[in-house]
C-alpha cells in the first residue's frame, strides 16, 4: 500500500516580541489534532526542545509545539510533518539545521503531546528533557537530556547517550543501554536488564523479576528489594550494594570498590574481585567468594 502523507492543518501564532525565555525572540505555536482510527502504533521523531507525553481525553493524538528561534524569518522553516504508513502514524518535527537557506542562530520546538494511553509508541529525540506519564511508550532513543518516565503501561527499551534518567512504576520489562548519566529505577513489574552502562550511578529498587547489569564501566551500583535473582556481569569501578533479594546474587567480576551484600534468600557467588572490601550479612544460601 502506498504511503499517504497527510497535510498538517497548522494553527500558527507568530510573535516577534521577546518571550519569557531569553532564547525565544520569535515564536509560533503549532496545533494539530489527528485521528488514530486504524492506527496501532505511533512514532514520534523530535529534535531540540523538551517533550512531554501524557494521556489525552479522547482517542485522538493532540500535538502542541512551541517553535522558537532568533528571527521571524526562520519560523516558517520549523514545521510538523504528519504521515500515515498503513497502521503506523509518524509525527516528525522539521528543523532544517543543514539547509543553506536556514541561518538561525538557534532553533528548537517544545512539545506537549496527548495520546491514547494504550497506543504503542516509539520516541526518537536528539536533545532536551523528556517527560512521559501514564501511556504505552515501548522504546526511547535519545541523544542528550534527562528522561523521566512514570506509570508506563508496557515494556520499555531505552537507548540513551547522556543525561540522567528516572523510571517509576513500570508495567513490563525494562531494558536500558546508556553511555553516561545516573539511572534511577523504582517499582518495576517485570525484569530489569542493563546490557551496558559506561558511567554514572545505577540505583534500582523494588523489582518483581530478575535484575541484570551485564557491563558497567564506572559508578556505584545500588540494588534493593528484588523478588528474583540479581546478576552483575562485570563492573569496572565503584561500590556495589545489594540487599533484600529473594533469589540469588552473582557477580562475575569487579574491578575496584567495595561490595556489600545483605539479606539474600538464595546463594551468593562472586567470581573475581579486584581492590576493595567484601562484606556480607544474612545470606541464607551458599556463599562463594574469591580468595
Amino acid at each position: 500500500m502506498k504511503n499517504l502523507v497527510i497535510p498538517a492543518a497548522l494553527l500558527a501564532i507568530v510573535s516577534s516580541t521577546p518571550t519569557m525565555a531569553d532564547s525565544c525572540h520569535a515564536s509560533k505555536t503549532i496545533n494539530e489534532e489527528i485521528s488514530t482510527e486504524g492506527i496501532s502504533e505511533l512514532r514520534v521523531n523530535v529534535l531540540a526542545g523538551y517533550l512531554d507525553i501524557q494521556p489525552g481525553v479522547a482517542d485522538n493524538v493532540n500535538f502542541t509545539g512551541r517553535a522558537c528561534t532568533d528571527e521571524d524569518e526562520w519560523l516558517s522553516f520549523l514545521t510538523l510533518d504528519v504521515e500515515r504508513r498503513n497502521d503506523i502514524l509518524v509525527l516528525t518535527v522539521i528543523i532544517p539545521y543543514e539547509d543553506h537557506d536556514f541561518d538561525a542562530n538557534y532553533a528548537y520546538m517544545d512539545i506537549d503531546l496527548r495520546i491514547p494511553a494504550d497506543l504503542q509508541t516509539k520516541v526518537k529525540d536528539s536533545s532536551g528533557d523528556i517527560v512521559i506519564r501514564g501511556v504505552s511508550v515501548n522504546r526511547v532513543d535519545d541523544s542528550s537530556g534527562n528522561i523521566h518516565i512514570d506509570h508506563n503501561k508496557t515494556s520499555l527499551e531505552i537507548r540513551d547517550s547522556s543525561g540522567n534518567m528516572e523510571i517509576r512504576d513500570l508495567q513490563g520489562d525494562l531494558e536500558i543501554t546508556d553511555s553516561s548519566g545516573n539511572i534511577d529505577v523504582r517499582n518495576v513489574i517485570g525484569t530489569v536488564r542493563i546490557p551496558r552502562d559506561s558511567s554514572g550511578k545505577i540505583d534500582i529498587k523494588t523489582v518483581t523479576g530478575n535484575v541484570t547489569v551485564e557491563r558497567d564501566g564506572s559508578g556505584d551500583i545500588d540494588i534493593q528489594d528484588v523478588q528474583s535473582d540479581v546478576e552483575i556481569g562485570s563492573d569496572g569501578s565503584g561500590g556495589i550494594k545489594i540487599r533484600d533479594i529473594k533469589g540469588g546474587v552473582l557477580i562475575g567480576s569487579d574491578g575496584s570498590g567495595s561490595i556489600n551484600i545483605a539479606n539474600i534468600s538464595g546463594s551468593l557467588l562472586v567470581e573475581a574481585k579486584g581492590s576493595g572490601d567484601v562484606s556480607t550479612h544474612g545470606i541464607e544460601g551458599e556463599v562463594s567468594l574469591p580468595r
